[in-house]
């Protein structure tokens, strides 16, 4: 027996010319439309009305007045304002008000690797995966700071609980269970090109992870804001997994975002060539914001500065900070919706999915930078901070980024006492957790070569 239609469903669907969108359930039998009437019954209609005003919409008007932004020193700077950023930033975490955050919602399905992207084995020596390298940085900055600071992972559907099983089954690398949390970003149903519902089975939406604009409300559905004040935590550090270069909870970073009394901030690298495809952190109308690369005209991507370099060189690597407080007001707020028409697995006039032309919408986390009323801008080198794992080969591939880890513990081990003399043509890579940079390894060089008894370093 087919079920009735909710009286709401029903005029909710009428009102937005979608009742079709049962018709196949129906056909199929079974418990297709018990299964569908469940689906739709959780629609935000709300949110469903923004995506269908956003395809309607066509492309977003341009940008405007565009100007580059003041920067933040880097953290490697030797300076008296760098200095006094890190120090601020070392109270902040020593007083565990700092929480660190890693978007981790996608699988490593174009590195070739079956599971999640973070349980890739990307160290070219030990094959350490993205996840351990991390955790040894959580690990070493709760022993430098003395303080207990709450690591949360933000996966996507198709692999929290994968994600948590490869930490469960690796004793959370040693850092407590209860210290680490998991939180699941959201999804969104992908549209026909008309503004249809789209169908991946008789009873079942065609949905997609809500982009990485989706960690405000995860953290908002797993109750972390709440969690997190009565912890003491008022400041969000915010990565994503595939970059293994990433200094996790830098001190000098939260000190300058801490310092100007900022809402949100973010780390940049200098863009290599003009035609670089990265976001670009610029001033719109006197606001600090993130546009894409295709909306800068030839002729200002080409402009020089006075010092030779791009006048607009702000190359965005999508690490932030974010007042606590900040973070929970986005949550409730209405970002962006990106679109991206594709083809999709999806029904077309029968029950089982074929390839046909969809939509799927997304969030950026970067959209809430011109919602900030302060925000600080950090420069921070290439070399030391950004190598992403993003393919199998070319740029941005599992070599390239081998690489730069390679040639970053070489930079980090010229001069430290134990590095002694490292052979060219082979891998070079530093133990996991060993040092936060090239200052704490060689603090640390000499006690730890006598406690090691010289495996600082492993070669291949």
């Amino acid at each position: 027996m087919t079920p009735e239609v909710p009286t709401d469903l029903q005029a909710a669907l009428d009102e937005r010319g979608l009742i079709s969108v049962l018709e196949p359930a129906r056909r199929a039998g079974g418990g297709a439309t018990a299964a569908l009437i469940r689906e739709l019954q959780q629609l935000d209609w709300q949110v469903l009305d923004r995506q269908r005003r956003a395809l309607q919409a066509g492309a977003p008007a341009a940008p405007g007045a565009l100007a580059p932004p003041p920067l933040a020193p880097p953290s490697t700077d030797a300076g008296p304002e760098t200095a006094a950023a890190a120090a601020a930033g070392w109270e902040a975490l020593r007083a565990g008000r700092v929480a660190l955050c890693t978007v981790a919602g996608g699988q490593a399905s174009r590195l070739g690797f079956d599971g999640p992207k973070g349980a890739y084995p990307l160290g070219p020596v030990t094959g350490a995966s993205l996840f351990q390298m991390m955790a040894g940085q959580v690990a070493r900055l709760r022993q430098r700071s003395g303080s207990p600071i709450p690591w949360i992972i933000q996966t996507g559907p198709d692999n929290h609980l994968s994600t948590q099983r490869f930490f469960a089954r690796r004793n959370w690398f040693g850092l407590g269970s209860a210290s680490v949390s998991f939180v699941c970003q959201g999804t969104l149903p992908a549209l026909d090109p008309d503004g249809g519902l789209l169908l991946s089975a008789p009873g079942r939406l065609f949905r997609n992870p809500d982009g990485h604009g989706g960690f405000y409300r995860a953290l908002q559905a797993g109750g972390l804001y709440e969690q997190l004040r009565r912890q003491g935590v008022d400041l969000l550090f915010y990565c994503q997994v595939d970059n293994p270069l990433v200094r996790m909870g830098d001190p000098a970073f939260l000190g300058h975002h801490l310092l100007q009394q900022a809402e949100m901030s973010v780390k940049v690298v200098e863009k290599t060539a003009p035609g670089e495809k990265v976001g670009l952190v610029a001033l719109v109308d006197g606001t600090a914001s993130c546009i894409e690369y295709s909306d800068l005209s030839e002729e200002l991507a080409a402009e020089r500065a006075e010092d030779g370099g791009l006048r607009f060189r702000a190359g965005n690597i999508a690490i932030h900070a974010f007042d606590l407080g900040f973070a929970e007001r986005i949550a409730g707020s209405e970002l962006e919706l990106h679109l991206a028409r594709k083809q999709v697995a999806a029904l077309d006039g029968g029950l089982d999915p074929v390839l046909r032309d969809g939509v799927k919408f997304e969030t950026f986390v970067f959209d809430a930078l011109p919602l900030a009323a302060r925000a600080v801008v950090q420069m921070c080198p290439r070399e030391e901070e950004f190598a992403p794992v993003k393919n199998r080969s070319g740029s941005d591939s599992i070599l390239s980024s081998r690489q730069a880890l390679d040639r970053r513990s070489r930079a980090w081990l010229e001069g430290a006492p134990a590095g002694g003399d490292l052979p060219e043509g082979r891998w070079i890579e530093l133990q996991v957790g060993v040092a936060l940079d090239r200052e704490d390894l060689q603090d640390r060089a000499d006690a730890l070569r006598r406690r090691c008894g010289g495996a600082l370093v492993g070669v291949d």
